[in-house]
């Protein structure tokens, strides 16, 4: 709901006939690859423009990235870590559990972020697993395909 207010004042504020400016709308995460990895260099321009406003902290940046208001999971669970006294790198896992979906139970993002000279948080890193519907495959968390 806050991201979606949050869209709506910025549409707003930037109001018909701009000039060329895009809209602060990111469309999701792209798909995860066989090897658990998941692209991000676009988030990071997206994060630079237009998504500026969610650069501000960790878990509004992930919450974006993985479009985690548009998710069919039952449970989502979101966890931001940063070692020690540094606060200028976070770690955030997002397991979304329950999914409709008669293969895959649950998928885990880990989203390393760091914090930038203008104080705003970029990715660093993303790595994707899923976990297989019971008699559908592995049920630990890996990239490899549910049946």
């Amino acid at each position: 709901m806050k991201r979606l207010l949050l869209l709506a004042a910025v549409a707003a504020a930037a109001g018909c006939g701009s000039s060329g400016g895009g809209t602060a709308e990111w469309p999701g995460p792209p798909k995860g690859g066989a090897d658990g990895s998941v692209a991000f260099a676009e988030f990071n321009d997206f994060l630079a423009g237009d998504g500026k406003e969610f650069a501000e902290s960790p878990i509004t940046a992930v919450t974006e990235f993985l479009a985690l208001d548009e998710t069919s999971a039952s449970v989502t669970t979101l966890r931001a870590t940063s070692p020690g006294e540094v606060r200028n790198f976070s770690e955030v896992t997002a397991t979304l559990d329950g999914l409709l979906d008669d293969s895959v139970r649950a998928t885990r993002y880990t989203v390393e972020l760091q914090r930038n000279d203008s104080n705003e948080w970029r990715v660093r890193a993303v790595d994707w697993a899923q976990q297989c519907q019971a008699g559908r495959g592995h049920q630990s968390f890996f990239p490899q395909p549910c049946v």
